[in-house]
């Protein structure tokens, strides 16, 4: 009965035809009509002539950090700090210790220490991309993307700590009964989209944990942290620095152009999207906001997670935004000729001369 039934269906019902050029059967020609027909409301571009810079940089940090849904980390006495040992070698002290970021949230790290500081050092927080470790970072075990800044830093005298962020190297990394797997990034940054949170803020909450903590480090100048990552850590550093002013000078890769050619143009996970985000802004407004402050970027041209056609759009704009604040040094792009890979040729001189 229902296989006649499903043979005339077949026989009279006529397909739909997916390729008329009105066709908009998908989601994806709504989502391209509603971003051309809705321009980010707070850009910076789009700012009224009596709107000083100072005023709309306020608005638009204060208006991210509600939507990053940051929460303040524990105080130090409360941290629990663990040490899991520690190696000299080749001129580096390595530490590997772990803190309690929030209740329930323990972070692993390895802390780099040039052997022969004489006073105290400026420090970096060094992120690292997806699917890579605070392990990498420290050079520690090979790295896909060349992303070993916590150690090649730490060999120009900056110390350095590169975290596991979470479900990443050490964290969550094994399958558990806990529903079903925590090793599904998407699945994890749902959960926490759900609970009223953003991963992108708990993420940053791990790293201001950390700052509060090497601040009672008597190697550290409290004066003088910098931060720097790659891919899925230089979203991160972009956002952490907005947040923390502590940060005094970011250094991002991987991470760059437009959302539209980006986030909206190809699969990334869900970590990567911060509710409500794109109504108010592109991604280079959330750059152009960082103004004065040093901000140094890498980019691939090969890169195919965010392409060249997205950075072309956004490199005028910061730029214009640096030049507004009279401080057109203070932002430098190495546009480099490979693809999603980091290289430290010009944005580790770049980080010692504002870290000085």
């Amino acid at each position: 009965m229902v296989s006649r039934i499903l043979r005339q269906a077949k026989k009279n019902l006529q397909g739909l035809n997916l390729k008329r050029e009105d066709s908009t059967y998908s989601l994806t020609p709504f989502i391209l009509n509603w971003i051309q027909d809705h321009p980010p409301e707070m850009a910076y571009e789009s700012k009224s002539s009596e709107t000083s810079f100072d005023d709309w940089k306020r608005q638009a940090h204060e208006l991210i950090s509600e939507k990053l849904r940051i929460i303040e980390p524990l105080p130090i006495n409360e941290q629990k700090i663990e040490f899991h040992g520690e190696l000299t070698t080749n001129g580096i002290k390595f530490i590997k210790l772990s803190l309690i970021a929030l209740p329930g949230l323990r972070v692993p790290a390895i802390l780099c220490i040039p052997e022969k500081l004489t006073s105290k050092a400026s420090t970096v927080i060094c992120i690292h991309g997806h699917q890579q470790s605070k392990e990498n970072s420290s050079m520690l075990k090979k790295s896909r993307s060349k992303e070993y800044f916590g150690y090649e830093l730490a060999k120009l005298g900056l110390i350095t700590l590169s975290l596991d962020w979470i479900g990443m190297g050490e964290r969550e990394t094994r399958t558990t009964k806990f529903f079903l797997s925590l090793r599904n990034e998407d699945r994890r940054s749902n959960w926490v989209r759900f609970l009223g949170l953003d991963m992108i803020g708990l993420r940053i909450t791990e790293v201001k944990a950390f700052i509060n903590y090497l601040e009672t480090r008597e190697e550290v100048d409290p004066k003088r942290f910098g931060i720097i990552g790659h891919s899925g850590g230089g979203t991160i550093s972009l956002f952490a620095t907005i947040v923390d002013p502590r940060i005094k000078v970011s250094c991002i890769s991987g991470y760059f152009g437009t959302w539209e050619h980006s986030l909206l143009a190809m699969y990334h996970c869900g970590c990567n999207f911060i509710s409500d985000l794109r109504k108010y802004f592109e991604l280079y407004d959330v750059f152009a906001s960082l103004a004065p402050r040093p901000v140094a970027i890498v980019i691939g041209k090969k890169d195919k997670l965010y392409p060249i056609e997205g950075t072309k759009i956004a490199l005028p704009i910061i730029k214009k935004a640096y030049a507004e604040v009279n401080n057109l040094d203070n932002f430098l792009a190495d546009l480099r000729p490979k693809g999603h890979e980091f290289n430290g040729d010009k944005i580790y001189p770049f980080m010692l001369k504002h870290l000085h």
